[in-house]
């Protein structure tokens, strides 16, 4: 099964301080495919340096360069979806990782998105027929 992976599940994922770590490890454990959307590299590059510092980065990295994630871009014509997506829930005040998230999982027709994100996510699942795990 793939699953559309979000910012803080993937942090959650390498924090054993986390809250989420433990639903992240279940979640992300065994999957068949685990999309990373490009947009969310730098937040999670980010909070892994800051947060868990240069050896949390790079086991990230090598994540990725392992193939335990299948990174998807956004492409071109999805910018507009992004931007469509942020004018249709001016109240959640989303940011462009988020409305990029739903964009790519919609644009890939994968229905399910990883997030421990409870504040965007549950309104934009209701509105794309998403399922959140976990």
């Amino acid at each position: 099964m793939s699953l559309v992976l979000d910012t803080g599940i993937v942090f959650a994922y390498y924090d054993r301080s986390d809250e989420w770590h433990a639903r992240a490890r279940r979640t992300l454990t065994g999957r068949a495919t685990l999309i990373l959307p490009a947009p969310v590299i730098p937040e999670i590059d980010h909070l892994l340096g800051v947060r868990l510092g240069s050896a949390a980065r790079t086991v990230f990295y090598e994540g990725i360069v392992e193939g335990h994630y299948y990174v998807a871009d956004l492409p071109r014509p999805d910018y507009g979806r992004v931007a469509d997506i942020h004018r249709q829930f001016p109240d959640l005040n989303l940011g462009f990782v988020d409305a990029a998230v739903v964009a790519i999982a919609t644009g890939l027709g994968i229905p399910r998105v990883a997030t421990t994100d409870r504040r965007h996510f549950p309104a934009l699942a209701t509105a794309f027929g998403l399922e959140l795990l976990p």
